[in-house]
């Protein structure tokens, strides 16, 4: 049994909320895994959340734009919460966490994933440099992006939330063959990308210096996924 099916497998998801949803992908997992549920709705700050609702075909599952940190719901409303992914995105993660509690009905699942930067093998460090990367030129164009968390300071976070039974699954994404070559593509394109919006940047010469040598870097050593924990804990 995987990581997943051990953190989701024997939840009931009753009416599920997911936080900063994007394009849905963690919805996609949940349906995956959990035990079961009766519906589910993704929220995100922006418009990414349109394009969902367009590809989802699965029954009782929908998408509406809302901040993350001012939900649109009443007290007590969902049985399961999760956010996947978006706690390094967040302004205010003490916020986003409060308003997700709010929502949540006692004795309810709280999910959270989230990628870290312990990692585990050379390949991994490439993602983890990249990321780090892109993440300072989201910040130097106004969004919030910041660097990935030490796993540590993911669990010291979430056992500081006054939940019950918190339970810590580990992902360690070390069995993506590094020179994989969709990965490896779709992170040059990346790159690329990062490359393209820094160019109004005071410091885009730097900053495109770094991404060529990002881009020799995955050449040479490969790419594997930053490694995530899984929490699940009941409020």
């Amino acid at each position: 049994m995987d990581a997943l099916e051990q953190a989701l497998g024997s939840v009931t998801g009753g009416k599920v909320l997911d936080v900063a949803t994007g394009e849905g992908t963690f919805i996609e997992t949940l349906l995956a895994h959990l035990k079961s549920y009766v519906a589910i709705i993704g929220i995100d700050a922006i418009a990414y959340t349109k394009a969902a609702g367009s590809v989802f075909c699965a029954e009782n599952v929908h998408f509406c734009r809302m901040d993350a940190t001012r939900l649109g719901f009443a007290d007590e409303s969902f049985d399961t919460v999760s956010i996947s992914s978006a706690l390094h995105h967040l302004e205010s993660i003490s916020q986003c966490i409060a308003e997700m509690k709010r929502v949540l009905k006692p004795g309810g699942h709280l999910i959270i994933r989230e990628t870290h930067q312990d990692v585990q093998a050379e390949p991994q460090r490439t993602d983890m440099y990249v990321h780090h990367w892109a993440a300072e030129i989201d910040s130097a164009l106004g969004f919030t992006h910041n660097k990935t968390f030490a796993r540590q300071e993911l669990v010291d976070l979430i056992e500081g939330l006054g939940l019950h039974n918190v339970a810590f699954y580990d992902v360690p994404n070390t069995d993506l063959d590094p020179m994989d070559e969709a990965a490896v593509r779709d992170t040059e394109e990346a790159i690329d990308r990062y490359i393209r919006y820094a160019a109004g940047l005071s410091g885009f010469r730097a900053l495109k210096r770094r991404g060529e040598r990002l881009r020799r870097r995955l050449h040479r050593v490969g790419i594997q996924w930053e490694p995530e924990l899984f929490a699940v804990a009941v409020k």
